[in-house]
């Protein structure tokens, strides 16, 4: 099937039907924008898709509950003999990204070691991240433009960790390169593509703290909207292509609906903001 095209759209052809027709609830891109995961809850499945240059998206593997108990079994990672790994698919929120090289990131709930799982879609096999403190919770998980993979965790350790794959084949496990010390009144962590950290701080004026994973040094600081509430659930950030703009979105206290903020990257500055509403029809 393919999209309608218009002056501000373009045209991506898609072969073969995803989830055996079911419904698609999400999904997310590779940083380099060359392959897409989806995960339907009906189907209980997650497919990966090649992006060509020609925008046609290609099946290329996929994922069910047979391969996602055989993958979560090994090496005592779930601790419960009897659980049911349809459950995994409860919640689309499950499937959180996706690398470059085609390895998915899927969160998991009580009954693991870890409350998530790397999973190569090509081998169906649980990728080892060894590490102290990957145990407690945590606040997110993302794969960098230069593949590195960057785990932030807020309990009991408040820590990045940046791990980095050998380039061999048939490796599995993925080694702890760096670990950064975070501060423990952090309220909420978001991780872009291109190796920036935004810690956001409800202080007596909400702030969001920008730091560059790669050169740990940082960046900037952004004055968040004074009606802003914040909550890790309802607050969103987006860094743009070009790495010059920064959009947040949150709850408004007060007024209720979403407050979206554009912010200057060179200067903190504000320079757009709006209220929005959700209406249900």
């Amino acid at each position: 099937m393919s999209s309608s095209k218009s002056e501000d759209q373009t045209e991506i052809s898609i072969d073969n039907t995803p989830h055996g027709g079911n419904k698609i609830d999400r999904y997310v891109l590779s940083p380099n924008m060359k392959c897409i995961a989806t995960i339907s809850k009906n189907d209980k499945s997650i497919v990966v898709w090649s992006i060509s240059d020609e925008l046609i998206v290609n099946y290329d593997s996929s994922l069910n509950v047979n391969d996602l108990e055989h993958a979560l079994n090994t090496d005592n990672f779930c601790k419960m003999p009897d659980y049911n790994f349809e459950n995994i698919f409860y919640y689309s929120d499950v499937l959180l990204g996706i690398s470059n090289c085609k390895q998915v990131i899927i969160k998991l709930f009580h009954g693991f070691a870890i409350d998530f799982a790397i999973i190569d879609i090509r081998t169906k096999l649980k990728q080892i991240l060894i590490a102290q403190g990957l145990e407690g919770l945590t606040e997110s998980v993302a794969f960098l433009e230069n593949e590195d993979l960057v785990i932030i965790k807020l309990w009991p350790v408040y820590r990045a960790y940046i791990f980095s794959k050998p380039n061999i084949n048939g490796k599995q496990k993925w080694t702890c390169k760096n670990s950064i010390e975070l501060e423990k009144n952090v309220d909420f962590c978001h991780i872009s593509k291109k190796g920036k950290l935004f810690m956001c701080f409800n202080r007596t004026m909400p702030v969001v703290m920008q730091w560059d994973l790669i050169t740990r040094k940082f960046d900037m600081q952004y004055i968040l909207d004074l009606n802003s509430y914040i909550s890790s659930i309802l607050m969103l950030m987006e860094l743009s292509s070009d790495n010059t703009l920064l959009a947040i979105s949150n709850h408004h206290s007060f007024a209720g609906g979403h407050v979206v903020c554009v912010y200057l990257t060179k200067s903190g500055m504000m320079i757009a903001n709006g209220r929005y509403f959700y209406v249900k029809l």
